[in-house]
């Protein structure tokens, strides 16, 4: 019986966000409290249990995320971002235009929301189709194929970081980095294989006036060097950090897992960023970063302590021993992977929100995990990226970011469709064909 209403909370949870437009931390506070009660929980015990969970998560990874939020408005806002892009496409674009694009959508996607990167950069690619004959739909497709990658995949974007501190991974980001960059370089010759089948294709309508302003080059820029180092600087100490326990000298280990921190790591990147860049308008940087990022981060943080809440009374439910009495637990680590994959694929197909549907699927898959899987960080790393591929697919209309993407490309609904959707739809099933041949190579060795 159960089991039958965590169903029902979860189709909760879709009709309320997706079509009855509630707010995603009243839909999962409504299921928590439901599923608690249905399990024999009193109200107030199952409330106090979904309060524990919210406040737990937050208080491990809430700040990083604030300062996520802060670090990517600082490299939109002063310009770095765009320097960065236009580096890369001067140095392999013109052989490479698809390619270069989402490799630039991808690099200025891990700092930068993935609608506020394809807005800002979209005029850049709209600018290159004139002067290379291809159609600017190649150059829409496969920025916003970048972008959506990394978005996904790579923290500290919020939601790989969400999904990492919920499965106590929050002090191993560098194995979630170093997996998720694995993993985004085939697919991008996916996204650029499909992107380039649109070289051809004439747009029939106009873009949108934002989309045909004046050409952001003409925006004093900072320097290619400083906009790398402060983007590479906290992803570099984060990388290092997971050295240390390869290390046996104690004193140089302790020295690499401190610099590894993610609030650190980041903190320095920030240091550097209002040291080295300045705002194009002469406006404080600092004071404009920190304050656009906090109002971003307010609503990540709230749906991320929601899921945590929604985990932690999963969590008491004993779901585990379900499943076990039904024998219906995968028995191994590809069989987890293909769990996580569906159940993140189900929840973004049905209510659109990617961060969304990583988030819930993360507590529903804690709620299901042995404590005893004897999973290393690796492994549990490919987990969340199979989660994360998973929300890869499918976006459409029910995704805001499906609209940003047609409106800017000028598409018609059908033509987005057949074009964008697609396109993640092969991202998704081509991440987890990654993140599969990983696990069998992995099974090799553990």
């Amino acid at each position: 019986m159960i089991v039958f209403h965590l169903f029902l909370s979860i189709l909760w949870i879709i009709l309320a966000t997706a079509r009855w437009k509630i707010h995603p931390l009243i839909a999962l506070a409504v299921a928590a409290v439901w599923v608690g009660v249905a399990a024999g929980m009193h109200v107030s015990i199952a409330i106090e249990e979904f309060s524990k969970g919210f406040g737990s998560l937050i208080g491990q990874i809430g700040l990083i995320i604030i300062l996520g939020c802060v670090f990517g408005y600082l490299l939109e806002k002063s310009g770095a971002a765009m320097s960065l892009a236009l580096k890369l496409w001067s140095s392999i674009g013109k052989r490479f235009p698809a390619l270069s694009t989402g490799l630039m959508g991808s690099v200025v996607g891990i700092p930068v929301f993935c609608d506020a990167g394809f807005i800002l950069l979209d005029p850049v690619g709209k600018n290159l189709s004139k002067t290379s004959g291809i159609s600017p739909l190649t150059f829409s497709l496969s920025l916003a194929g970048g972008l959506y990658l990394s978005h996904i995949l790579i923290p500290p974007t919020p939601g790989p970081l969400a999904v990492a501190g919920m499965m106590q991974m929050e002090q191993q980001l560098g194995v979630v980095l170093l997996l998720g960059i694995l993993l985004m370089i085939p697919v991008l010759l996916v996204v650029a294989w499909w992107a380039k089948r649109f070289a051809n294709q004439k747009l029939h309508e106009q873009l949108p006036e934002k989309a045909t302003a004046n050409t952001p080059t003409a925006t004093p820029i900072p320097s290619f060097f400083w906009s790398a180092s402060v983007i590479s600087l906290p992803l570099l100490l984060i990388a290092i950090g997971n050295l240390h326990s390869l290390i046996t000298n104690e004193a140089l280990g302790q020295v690499l897992k401190t610099a590894g921190n993610p609030f650190l790591a980041i903190s320095c990147g920030l240091a550097l960023g209002f040291w080295k860049l300045k705002a194009p308008d002469g406006s404080n940087l600092m004071r404009i970063a920190f304050e656009k990022g906090i109002v971003t981060a307010g609503p990540i943080l709230i749906l991320t302590g929601a899921g945590a809440g929604f985990g932690a009374i999963l969590k008491q439910i004993g779901l585990q021993e379900i499943l076990q009495s039904w024998d219906m637990q995968p028995n191994s680590l590809l069989g987890w992977i293909l769990l996580a994959f569906g159940m993140s694929a189900f929840l973004k197909t049905a209510q659109g929100s990617s961060t969304s549907a990583m988030i819930i699927s993360a507590s529903l898959l804690i709620s299901m995990l042995p404590a005893d899987t004897g999973f290393s960080a690796i492994q549990t790393g490919l987990l969340i990226s199979a989660i994360g591929a998973g929300a890869m697919s499918v976006s459409h209309a029910n995704d805001s970011y499906f609209w940003i993407v047609k409106e800017f490309t000028g598409l018609t609904v059908s033509e987005a469709l057949r074009s964008y959707t697609l396109l993640t739809f092969l991202m998704g099933v081509s991440t987890l064909g990654m993140i599969v041949v990983l696990a069998l190579l992995i099974n090799l060795f553990y």
